[in-house]
């Protein structure tokens, strides 16, 4: 009978003499050389794995990538998991909102309610807080300055920091916060179903590719429909949460350009979010 080895890496069971995992890829090093055991006893074989300098094969990466994608389809069309698709959209909408806000000197809380509205609206900018963070990341930076790449990104940051927080500038970014507060989580999730996740797990990896699909698709299905579909401009015109007007609609109006000029826009953005996972993933 031939004892199966156990990846340590994903858990699939391969055959002893196997170069790699079947599964996963992970390269089997020599066994650690160890005295043979008395005569009449069995000792279970030894394999020590290291991961594969060039990573797991695309093609096992790309399967988690297709499974996340189905796995998103039947969230989609589920009610019951569509809802809860919803409640996760929105919490990383308003938390990006909330975000934007809270940098530039701004109060803001998010607003969730159950049944489908959602918002975040902020106050007033408080000077002296803004001063505050400006003050503060001029010092980090300082602070790190024997690392090049934090000298350059956070003196470049305290350079442009008073355009952003001190000008109209800093509603345009409240407004692009929320979605793009989505494509940056649907970003890091697809990045982290290509690595591995925490736990390197199956089902994690899946989630992960679920999760980020979900987020990516409404994007470009909403920055889609707004460019090509009147009856999606129609819907978005008057579905703004608790009677608003809808982020990207404020935003067109605020620049003194047309809504399909900011659809066309996200949309680029949002067909760039899967390439560039995919590329710090393969760094």
């Amino acid at each position: 009978m031939v004892v199966r080895v156990t990846c340590p890496e994903c858990g699939h069971s391969n055959h002893p003499d196997a170069p790699r995992c079947d599964a996963c890829g992970v390269v089997a090093a020599p066994a650690v050389p160890v005295a043979r055991p008395p005569a009449g006893t069995f000792a279970r074989p030894v394999v020590i794995h290291v991961r594969h300098p060039e990573g797991e094969p695309p093609r096992v990466t790309l399967s988690y990538l297709g499974l996340g994608a189905v796995a998103a389809l039947v969230f989609t069309l589920t009610p019951l998991l569509k809802y809860m698709g919803w409640f996760l959209a929105s919490l990383v909408h308003e938390m990006g909102h909330c975000a934007a806000a809270w940098a530039v000197g701004c109060p803001a809380f998010p607003a969730i309610r159950l049944d489908g509205h959602a918002a975040a609206v902020h106050g007033d900018q408080s000077t002296i807080f803004a001063l505050g963070i400006w003050v503060g990341l001029g010092f980090f930076t300082w602070r790190r300055r024997d690392n090049r790449s934090v000298l350059v990104a956070g003196g470049a940051a305290t350079l442009v920091y008073p355009l952003l927080a001190f000008t109209g500038v800093r509603e345009w970014i409240f407004l692009l916060a929320g979605h793009l507060g989505e494509l940056a989580i649907a970003g890091v999730f697809f990045w982290r179903a290509f690595v591995g996740g925490f736990t390197r797990s199956r089902a994690e990896r899946v989630a992960y590719a679920a999760c980020a699909w979900y987020l990516l698709a409404a994007n470009i299905w909403l920055s889609g429909g707004l460019l090509f579909d009147e009856g999606v401009r129609q819907w978005y015109r008057g579905s703004g949460s608790f009677g608003l007007v809808n982020d990207y609609l404020r935003l067109a109006g605020s620049l003194h350009v047309g809504l399909s000029a900011v659809a066309f826009t996200m949309l680029l953005v949002s067909l760039a979010v899967l390439p560039l996972a995919w590329r710090l993933s393969r760094r």
